[in-house]
């Protein structure tokens, strides 16, 4: 699904930043990327070198094996590639930032992109997520924008995760939540879509936005 275009906002309003800084925002991020990180590696060397045994078997005596065992290494050299670029679409999707504005929201991208959605949209669909993380953060929040799948997943402060909470009940949109667990141990998806009120149909599985940890 593509994102809806970014609106437009006056130097004059006001906006509040929502993302998290500092070292524990940098720890998660590394942490959501070392999938893709590890991947590339754990498959892509493997693989040259399982391809490049079998290769060298069939030189040697035409065997069958060496076929099956290049074509192994080449399966897990695709699969390595795609990890790589994974994650290179990843970087340069990477939200910068994540502007509150009275409309709606604002993402930046490093790759100079910008994203946003009004409030009033039909096609606004984000969910948020909190649960727990490793330490020294504890805790993390996180925004998914599901109206594009490239963006991966936004670390938002406590402050920024209140404050959208706060202006999805102002706004009168739609919110669904789903718990799972107790006490310090809970996490919670809150799924965010247009006000049931204006007519905008709601649906959705939060389980396939993101799963606890």
């Amino acid at each position: 699904m593509t994102s809806p275009e970014p609106f437009e906002v006056g130097l004059e309003e006001n906006c509040v930043s929502l993302v998290r800084i500092g070292d524990d925002a940098d720890q998660l991020r590394k942490r959501l990327e070392r999938p893709a990180r590890l991947g590339r590696y754990v498959l892509g060397v493997p693989g040259v070198v399982t391809a490049a045994a079998g290769i060298a078997l069939w030189l040697i005596d035409h065997s069958i094996v060496g076929i099956a065992f290049a074509a192994f290494g080449g399966v897990l050299i695709v699969l390595g590639v795609a990890q790589h670029i994974l994650l290179r679409r990843e970087l340069a999707h990477w939200p910068m930032d994540a502007l509150l504005f009275d409309e709606g929201i604002e993402l930046t991208l490093t790759n100079g992109e910008v994203r946003g959605v009004m409030w009033s949209d039909p096609q606004l669909s984000i969910v948020l997520v909190n649960r727990r993380a490793p330490a020294p953060a504890g805790r993390e929040f996180l925004l998914v924008w599901m109206m594009d799948s490239r963006i991966p997943l936004i670390e938002l402060s406590a402050e920024g995760f209140d404050r959208l909470m706060r202006v999805a009940a102002t706004q009168r949109l739609d919110v669904n939540e789903r718990r799972r667990g107790h006490g310090d141990k809970a996490a919670r998806w809150i799924e965010i879509r247009p006000g049931v009120l204006a007519g905008i149909p709601h649906s959705g599985d939060l389980s396939a936005a993101t799963s606890p940890p």
